[in-house]
């Protein structure tokens, strides 16, 4: 299991702005429905002290008007239910933005491929996609309870104008200060929050790490080593969360001191003006009103900081959407896009190169795989092997030379048309689907009940099979399998798959010598004429290969039978006394 002694967070682009823009239009509709109940509910607020102030007067002058009353009832009403509606309008648009986002970040993680998302931590990834994503999610309504927060502050300024202009004056005199200081507070908060965001994914990708090898960690005794590695982040977690509340203490309080004196001021002016005459006692109520709407904004300290936590986890979702996947090169051959005429399943690679950044992976590596034959792919740990194994079925592409298949490259053969002729079958295979039967099935939901019952027998996975509960039938989540189990169900689904080629890399590795044997004999008999590459990590393994390519360095040293390697290339037999785990395999 690897242990991370530096920080293992990936280095992502700085390009989140670019995205931002396109939230509201994840759900454009619901969006828009929260802008009118919330516009509605602020134009209804701001018309409310005037009505109000107009029924003060009447009473303090002895008029009724019982219609001024009911209007102002009615516009009670009017705002409570735009009121009830935009906040339900905001849960939907929320959750909306959350799935979007979620569905958005899951399909570009697998559109970037294995080249793509090599640096990208698997628990990194998930505190991105849950978290972050649904802190993201609130982040339109929060921009237009913000933006409808500003535009009521202005009409409530506009108010204090309207009424007399000596209050409209002292308010904009000492709102400077304070809108000074919320930028300051702002500013401070988004770029701790944002490394206190960072530090907890940085935690998470540890602890994710140390739960995959925690079979390893139990027998080794290292728990409280691995505690320590997990939690090495933690003091620099603590420290940005203690400067993100420190930057809101620091500021908060001048904020509300500032706002106070701001009161105190306009409601002397408004004082002065009532004892002059110039402001009624109605208008001083009105100015009360007025003055609380046009500190609304100002005063909601606590909404400007969840819009900066809401932002600084926007960013770490955008950040993943700016990943760029590498090009995928798209060649028109003499088929035509996407064509593939029938063939035997000849696999050809012809001058081809790999890079990994910096690293040359393979260099220039020329193979040629004749049909129905199995070639075992033999070399130390990152002499290239599976990379070659997975140009095949482009989950990697070349960055010179060319792949081909039956004489067509797989670059000008469309996805679905490859994947039904190219299979995979993994070391750690991951079952996915209800039951034992969708998991064979995956990928080809119209395998029949005798096509997935021959690749069972062929894989020697029928006797174990026919234990379970429900047979193939029975859910994944009642299954309880030993890595070898795992591994012949993994085959299975590439034998059900069908295709010209099957990949196998290291896909019997959990095997014991026996049932591995009785896998070869089978996969070579039941799939006589279907093409095989296999990674392989053991001698056995090679030696039941028709042929073997021999990788050093990500070239070809030799293609030959293994019999022949072995009796006349010292160095191919200490392939197999240094050979080291699958995982350590370069991909």
């Amino acid at each position: 299991m690897p242990t991370h002694t530096a920080d293992p967070r990936p280095a992502m682009p700085t390009q989140a702005a670019d995205h931002r823009p396109a939230l509201a239009r994840l759900a454009p509709a619901h969006t828009a429905a929260v802008s009118v109940a919330t516009v509605t509910a602020a134009g209804v607020r701001l018309s409310l002290p005037a009505a109000i102030a107009h029924v003060v007067d009447q009473v303090a002058t002895v008029h009724r008007s019982y219609g001024l009353a009911l209007a102002v009832l009615a516009l009670l009403v009017v705002r409570l239910l735009t009121e009830v509606a935009g906040v339900l309008a905001q849960l939907v648009v929320t959750t909306r933005v959350t799935t979007a986002l979620r569905q958005r970040m899951t399909r570009h993680v697998f559109t970037l491929g294995v080249p793509g998302t090599r640096h990208l931590l698997t628990g990194d990834l998930v505190a991105r996609l849950t978290g972050d994503a649904a802190a993201a999610g609130s982040l339109v309504a929060a921009r237009v309870d913000a933006a409808v927060a500003a535009v009521t502050s202005l009409g409530g300024l506009a108010g204090l104008w309207l009424v007399d202009w000596r209050l409209g004056a002292a308010f904009a005199c000492m709102v400077a200060p304070v809108l000074l200081l919320l930028r300051l507070l702002m500013r401070r908060v988004t770029t701790s929050y944002g490394e206190y965001l960072e530090r907890q994914a940085d935690i998470a990708a540890r602890l994710t790490d140390a739960l995959s090898g925690s079979r390893t960690i139990r027998a080794s005794g290292t728990a409280e080593r691995e505690i320590r590695r997990v939690l090495a982040p933690l003091p620099e977690l603590t420290r940005a969360g203690v400067a993100t509340w420190e930057a809101q203490r620091r500021t908060s309080w001048q904020v509300d001191l500032a706002l106070a004196g701001l009161r105190v001021v306009v409601l002397i002016v408004a004082g002065l003006g009532v004892a002059a005459g110039r402001v009624s006692p109605g208008e001083f109520l009105e100015v009360g009103l007025y003055l609380s709407y046009a500190l609304g904004f100002l005063d909601g300290v606590d909404t400007l900081v969840y819009l900066a936590d809401a932002r600084a986890n926007a960013d770490r979702v955008f950040d993943v959407l700016a990943e760029r996947p590498r090009p995928r090169p798209r060649h028109i051959g003499a088929a035509g896009a996407g064509g593939l005429p029938p063939g035997p399943g000849a696999l050809s690679f012809r001058q081809v190169s790999v890079r990994f950044g910096d690293r040359v992976v393979l260099d220039a590596v020329d193979l040629d795989i004749p049909a129905g034959t199995g070639v075992a792919l033999v070399g130390r740990s990152g002499a290239g092997k599976t990379t070659l194994a997975m140009l095949a079925g482009r989950l990697v592409d070349p960055d010179d030379g060319e792949v081909l298949l039956d004489g067509v490259r797989v670059d000008a053969i469309e996805g679905p048309a490859l994947r039904r002729e190219v299979a995979y079958a993994f070391d750690r295979p991951v079952l996915l689907g209800r039951t034992v039967r969708d998991a064979l099935a995956y990928g080809r939901v119209d395998a029949s009940d005798e096509e997935i019952e021959k690749a069972i027998t062929i894989a020697r996975a029928e006797g174990f099979v026919r234990l379970l509960p429900d047979g193939v039938d029975t859910p994944l989540a009642a299954t309880h399998l030993s890595g070898g189990e795992l591994q012949r169900l993994g085959l299975a689904r590439a034998v059900a798959h069908g295709g010209r080629v099957l990949v196998l890399d290291d896909a019997t590795s959990s095997l014991d010598t026996v049932t591995e044997a009785q896998v070869t004999r089978a996969l070579t008999d039941g799939l006589a004429g279907r093409t095989r590459l296999v990674v392989a990590h053991r001698a056995a393994t090679a030696a039941r290969a028709d042929l073997v390519a021999w990788l050093d360095g990500g070239r070809i040293r030799a293609v030959g039978p293994h019999a022949r390697l072995w009796a006349s290339e010292p160095d191919y037999r200490a392939v197999f006394a240094a050979v080291s785990r699958p995982d350590e395999e370069c991909v």
